[in-house]
């Protein structure tokens, strides 16, 4: 896997390398052309030159070429070469360096040289400017007889600016390859210099430990750009450092919960066991035990659903449920123990009252919220339970009478092992887990859950549902034994 280092050394070497390239062949393009250009206008004026010195006289040409004055037109390594010729014939002139080669035919309009590129016999390379001009008239020659237009072919090797272009194409080759490792140099500088700030947080991240989350990275001398990655960093580290509290929180709570009633097994057998006694003694002993091992096997169910759903581990089946009979029929064993306290039920649930849910999950999620409402409520209180159909949404609302929980204390009601009143005798029976898998059963199968603390010492909770639509109660079947619910008295 290559490092940040070096993925930003290859982009930038990468791209510095295109840009001196495309520049180099730019500017040798340009080179080029000023350098051809400035060829051809010199190789045009001489043309223009020689062109001013032919004469026309009575229809014949006379051209002043003395190669005695013009020794570049005599046969040599650098010769230059000419080519007169007229209409319809092929040549009337030619320099001697040509030897009795022909130049190729290029004709512009008349007064403008037009260029070509050819290759002679002897493989010399030569520039070719044409030009069509008028022979100038000497004076007393006949002006009844029309103009000759005659074409001067002028040419010149190449191999004098092929070679000056070589010589550049090199200076700029290796200028080019010394600019890079230059370049290359300064970007490896730039980018370790740039990148200190990442190693130094790096080095700060790699320094906390386990027992180290309450600290936070500073942001000082940190580049602007890392600032948004700092603020995630310390948003985790602070998510992590709350989520290690809760998990040594949970675990002492945990062993706190558990430590309670096995002592209060270990007390029970040890005072029955102290002395020989009735066989109705045991049994009631037993009875102790049984009950108090009933609390601690809820518990771990409660704990072993809470850490499956933590793992994402629960499934939610849909059907459509009757809300109204399950809810009657979690009272059911609470209702011995409510009778002989005297609280007060009533029921006030809108019928027929589905809703689209887990039958399973959703008999877990009222049990807890009933169980609690009975189980907290004051002897001879009052229990009120509500369900109503509302914008296309099933509310199912428990109140009770006899709250120790205040308005303040309502955001903690869904934490895990949290009591709103640990003094009452009904704690041994109740650890504080109920509510809190209530509300992740109760987002799991898509509603949701809310706790208020009313005047009064009431305290209500309720849940919202959706209800099924006329679609749903065509794909899904309503379990016969759920259609009626049983009748129960207030």
């Amino acid at each position: 896997m290559r490092t940040l280092r070096t993925r930003l050394l290859i982009g930038t070497g990468v791209g510095a390398m295109a840009v001196l390239l495309a520049s180099g062949i730019l500017l040798y393009a340009l080179v080029r052309s000023a350098l051809w250009h400035a060829f051809d206008e010199s190789l045009a004026a001489k043309a223009r030159s020689l062109a001013a010195m032919a004469e026309q006289e009575n229809g014949r040409i006379e051209l002043d070429f003395d190669e005695a004055n013009l020794p570049e037109f005599r046969p040599s390594d650098h010769a230059e070469f000419y080519q007169v010729r007229l209409p319809g014939i092929r040549s009337i002139a030619r320099s001697a360096s040509l030897e009795g080669c022909d130049l190729i035919e290029i004709e512009g309009p008349v007064g403008q040289p037009a260029f070509g590129s050819t290759i002679l016999p002897d493989g010399r390379r030569v520039r070719v400017a044409g030009i069509r001009f008028t022979p100038r008239q000497e004076d007393g020659s006949r002006s009844d007889r029309k103009p000759l237009v005659v074409t001067l072919a002028l040419g010149r090797q190449t191999k004098g600016i092929e070679t000056t272009l070589a010589r550049i194409r090199f200076a700029m080759a290796g200028v080019g390859v010394a600019a890079v490792a230059v370049a290359l140099g300064v970007l490896a500088w730039s980018v370790r210099r740039g990148l200190r700030p990442v190693d130094r947080l790096a080095n700060q991240i790699a320094g906390i430990g386990e027992s180290d989350l309450g600290v936070r990275i500073a942001p000082a001398g940190i580049p602007v750009e890392l600032l948004p990655v700092i603020d995630r960093l310390n948003d985790l580290l602070g998510r992590l450092e709350c989520a290690f509290h809760r998990e040594r929180r949970f675990t002492a709570d945990v062993a706190h919960e558990l430590r309670t009633p096995l002592a209060g097994i270990r007390s029970v057998l040890e005072v029955t066991l102290s002395r020989d006694r009735e066989p109705e003694a045991y049994r009631n002993a037993m009875q102790d035990c049984l009950g108090i091992n009933d609390h601690m096997q809820r518990m771990v169910e409660n704990l072993l659903h809470l850490a499956r759903a933590d793992a994402n581990q629960l499934e939610v089946a849909s059907e459509i449920v009757d809300l109204a009979a399950l809810a009657r029929e979690g009272w059911k064993p609470l209702a011995e123990e409510a009778e002989q306290r005297h609280l007060q039920v009533e029921w006030r649930l809108q019928e027929p009252c589905t809703i689209v849910s887990d039958r399973g999950k959703l008999r877990l999620v009222l049990q807890n919220i009933l169980g609690n409402a009975a189980a907290y409520a004051d002897d001879g209180g009052r229990i009120c339970v509500d369900a109503v159909l509302d914008n296309g949404c099933v509310e199912f609302a428990v109140t009770n009478t006899g709250s120790a929980v205040r308005e303040p204390d309502i955001p903690r009601v869904f934490d895990r092992f949290w009591r709103g009143d640990v003094s009452r005798q009904c704690s041994g029976r109740h650890c504080g887990l109920g509510l809190s898998l209530c509300k992740v059963l109760v987002e799991l199968l898509g509603g949701s859950i809310e706790a208020s603390a009313l005047p009064g010492k009431i305290f209500r909770i309720a849940f919202r549902l959706r209800a099924p639509s006329d679609e749903m109660q065509a794909g899904l079947n309503v379990n016969p034994q759920d259609s009626v619910a049983p009748r129960w008295p207030a």
